[in-house]
């Protein structure tokens, strides 16, 4: 891939000043899997009616090699269309024609921009790699843009020269700088296990406008604060102006709270009703979609109308509720060590202080409970906002996500196995099998939950407390696997049932990017079984226990034959929710080890008479 960008000011008589960004792109197709570059999406902003970004000079053709002659296949307009995506957000789109695998398609364009507090962002590395990335920035010196650079892959080259700067202007024309950024072979970045959002990790420049002084005139700042930031929120219609006129709440208050003092209690209560009654429309959001009388009366919304109501019903019921507004996993990070804006945050929930406790609580996800955020929202920290202040909060967990399998088999001469077995799980682990079973209903859930063992025949199964979210979730299994046709010697006893670690998800020899579990992991196997009369064990693995360091995680595996008894236990606890990249190959290993206890067999011998 060739990537080459460049943006620079001109002055129109009709529209002032304007930020031109010119894009060119060469790609080689080598496989069908690379037929998705081919479409290109562009995303373009606008104010209401009024100004707008557009899309100019586009050109693109396609190369193929058709009997030793390069054929080129044009863009036509007919390839070219818009989307409206919101009010603000329009997305300009293209495919390029005749793409086949080895073709060579190649695009360039123009987007012209009056909105001069935002300079084009650019990416130098993407999921394929990248032989040349080059971004050029020409910026008059009336202009102090901050730049944020990310990414783990360095600069080629980097300049910043003064220049003359042409903006076609009568008479002087300033100088400025003329910035240029070098990316040569950038490897192709790719999902990893265990990993948050790529964006996090894409190299990439990014910009922000921090001041202007134009000759003669007063210096305009635009240094942005987070005090700024919450201001504008609680200033807006679709935010914090909402929660200024909570009255429309009291008819659905008065019988939920109206005897209970406890402000503990109430808040439960208000939650629970929200969670039970309005539901969320899969929209994720931080800003409301509709006003919040309307969510509650027609009992459905998106999760900012939902968690921006529970706000404002906290509030009317005395308690001191505020938003937090963050940035999902998927996402991308932000937080008090990113530069203050708006534009990274896409979700919001609540907040609550009750005298020295503090509670976060997410609405929209029927299986949440205070303090125990969706998955999602677990992004390190998000900003709570009020009238008076902001400041930050930790979104990092408190809950692990635990799972006990406890089971007892009975082996048969004929090498059948049958037995019972309770899974219990708890915090986030039940969240996750609760979410699951409402989507799939319970027998679906079950017969996939188990199909990993390939072989169960499920005779009977239990779920219980599938409802109640403070209370662990169990599943209760009869199961049985068919034995041979007659008796053998011998059997080969996979203890864990396949129930266990099969393989290990760290594949990579390295890893530039930390590993992200979400949360702390809490797993427990205890297996009894009962031997057939006349057989003992001959063969058994050996006990271990292995930890990892800085106390980040342990493993035990331990086997203790009682008679004709034989006990199963394997516990694995992972006691921190990341790991940084330098962590890897002690993480890697420590699993190789879980991987290969879990698939050693026990040896189970008839005896002579």
């Amino acid at each position: 891939m060739y990537d080459s960008g460049k943006s620079q000011f001109s002055f129109h008589a009709n529209t002032g000043l304007i930020i031109n960004f010119d894009r060119h792109v060469v790609i080689k197709i080598l496989k069908k899997s690379g037929y998705e570059w081919a479409d290109v999406t562009t995303a373009l902003y606008r104010v209401n009616q009024g100004e707008k970004e557009s899309v100019n000079n586009l050109k693109g053709f396609t190369y193929n090699l058709v009997d030793g002659k390069v054929e080129a296949s044009k863009l036509t307009k007919e390839s070219i269309f818009e989307e409206k995506n919101t009010d603000n957000w329009t997305s300009h789109k293209f495919t390029m024609p005749n793409v086949k695998e080895g073709s060579i398609i190649e695009y360039s364009y123009r987007i012209q921009s009056p909105f001069l507090f935002t300079l084009r962002d650019w990416t130098f590395q993407r999921t394929i790699p990248t032989l040349w990335s080059e971004y050029k920035a020409i910026i008059p010196e009336y202009f102090d843009y901050k730049q944020v650079s990310q990414g783990y892959e360095p600069y080629e080259t980097y300049t910043a020269n003064r220049v003359n700067v042409e903006l076609g202007l009568t008479g002087n024309n300033p100088t400025g700088k003329e910035h240029h950024w070098i990316m040569k072979d950038v490897p192709a970045l790719q999902e990893e296990p265990y990993m948050t959002s790529i964006n996090n990790f894409v190299s990439r420049i990014e910009f922000e406008l921090g001041q202007v002084s134009f000759p003669g005139q007063m210096i305009t700042n635009f240094n942005n604060t987070w005090e700024k930031v919450s201001a504008n929120l609680m200033a807006s219609d679709r935010f914090g102006a909402q929660l200024t006129k909570t009255g429309f709440t009291k008819e659905t208050l008065a019988p939920l709270v109206a005897n209970e003092s406890d402000p503990e209690k109430k808040m439960q209560i208000i939650y629970a009703y929200i969670k039970e009654n309005i539901k969320c429309n899969d929209h994720f959001r931080l800003f409301a979609e509709n006003n919040l009388r309307k969510a509650l009366e027609t009992r459905t919304g998106s999760s900012a109308d939902i968690n921006l109501l529970l706000v404002a019903m906290l509030k009317e019921a005395g308690l001191e509720a505020n938003p937090v507004i963050l940035s999902t996993r998927s996402n991308g990070f932000v937080g008090s060590f990113t530069y203050p804006s708006i534009s990274k945050f896409n979700y919001v929930i609540g907040h609550v202080i009750i005298g020295e406790k503090e509670y976060l609580l997410d609405a929209s996800e029927r299986d949440a409970m205070p303090n125990m955020l969706p998955v999602r929202c677990l992004n390190r920290e998000g900003l709570l906002v009020s009238a008076k202040s902001s400041r930050w909060v930790s979104l990092m967990p408190t809950t692990k996500a635990s799972n006990m399998y406890q089971s007892s088999f009975v082996i048969g001469k004929d090498n059948s196995v049958t037995g019972k077995i309770e899974h219990s799980s708890a915090g986030y682990a039940a969240m996750s099998y609760r979410k699951k079973i409402t989507a799939e209903g319970e027998k679906k859930y079950v017969e996939k939950a188990l199909s990993k063992t390939d072989y169960w025949e499920i005779n009977k199964f239990t779920i219980r407390n599938a409802d109640a979210t403070s209370e662990a979730l169990k599943i209760g299994y009869e199961v049985n696997l068919a034995g041979q046709e007659k008796p053998v010697n011998t059997i080969y006893l996979k203890p864990m049932q396949n129930l266990g670690e099969k393989e290990n998800p760290f594949k990579l020899d390295t890893r530039k990017f930390p590993v992200d579990f979400a949360t702390p992991i809490d797993e427990t196997h205890v297996y009894s079984y009962t031997l057939p009369e006349g057989y003992k064990v001959e063969e058994q693995p050996k006990n271990a226990v292995i930890s990892l360091p800085e106390n980040g995680g342990r493993f035990i595996y331990s086997i203790t034959v009682l008679g004709n008894t034989v006990n199963v236990m394997s516990k694995l606890t992972i006691n921190r929710p990341s790991f940084q990249a330098a962590e890897y190959p002690n993480l890697k290993e420590f699993y190789n080890h879980i991987v290969a206890k879990h698939a050693e067999q026990i040896v189970i011998k008839q005896q002579s008479n």
